[in-house]
């Protein structure tokens, strides 16, 4: 009798983790108006731009920490240069991007791991750059909220929501969340007062932005 409870409760334990390895079903899309596609890009800045944000830093144990994120970017070219510092001024990690190559100009341990200096440029992408070339699918789902996505070759997604809250997601071929970032406003110059970046895997984190005076 025991064998077979065991039995049992190791099988529901296997198809309950195989339940979440299944890729999320996708809601049909309704059309949507040609204006609804142009939103899905007017969250971005839309010329070279420049910005300092507040970030209050919070990592699974709890942990937190109060950084200054000082950022520059030109959505033409792809160009990106962020810096993070210290409230006093101190840089802790400084890297560029042109196009697809990111070159690390100062960092400062713990902040010195490429796999570091990888996920910062990621959440800095997703959250300034619009992504490339037109999306695999656009239109509205059925509360009528504005969705645009864009599939990656290796199968991962980008997607834009655009309903009360303006929210950029990023998931694994999979169709599982990765990452995403809620926009909040007022927006000044293309940019968000207020940015929430919460990452779910491989580490969580969680980061809250707050745009400060003195970017152009």
């Amino acid at each position: 009798m025991n064998f077979r409870w065991n039995l049992k409760t190791c099988l529901f334990g296997v198809l309950m983790l195989c339940a979440g390895c299944l890729p999320i079903p996708e809601a049909d899309l309704l059309p949507g108006a040609p204006g609804d596609l142009q939103g899905c890009f007017a969250i971005f800045p839309a010329g070279p731009w420049e910005c300092i944000h507040k970030i209050e830093a919070v990592i699974s144990e709890g942990v937190s920490s109060s950084l200054l994120g000082v950022t520059k970017g030109d959505p033409a070219g792809r160009n990106l240069h962020t810096v993070l510092l210290t409230p006093e001024g101190f840089i802790l990690f400084e890297a560029e991007q042109r196009k697809d190559t990111i070159s690390v100009l100062k960092a400062v341990a713990p902040f010195d791991s490429p796999a570091f200096a990888r996920g910062l440029m990621e959440d800095v992408n997703l959250l300034f750059l619009p992504p490339e070339g037109g999306p695999s699918k656009w239109g509205r789902r059925a509360d009528g909220a504005i969705l645009c996505q864009w599939e990656s070759p290796d199968g991962s997604r980008r997607e834009i929501s655009l309903s009360t809250v303006r929210k950029i997601s990023l998931r694994d071929s999979h169709g599982n969340l990765v990452k995403e970032a809620l926009l909040r406003p007022p927006f000044v110059e293309g940019l968000a007062s207020q940015m929430e970046l919460r990452a779910y895997k491989p580490a969580p984190y969680r980061l809250m932005m707050t745009l400060l005076p003195g970017g152009s």
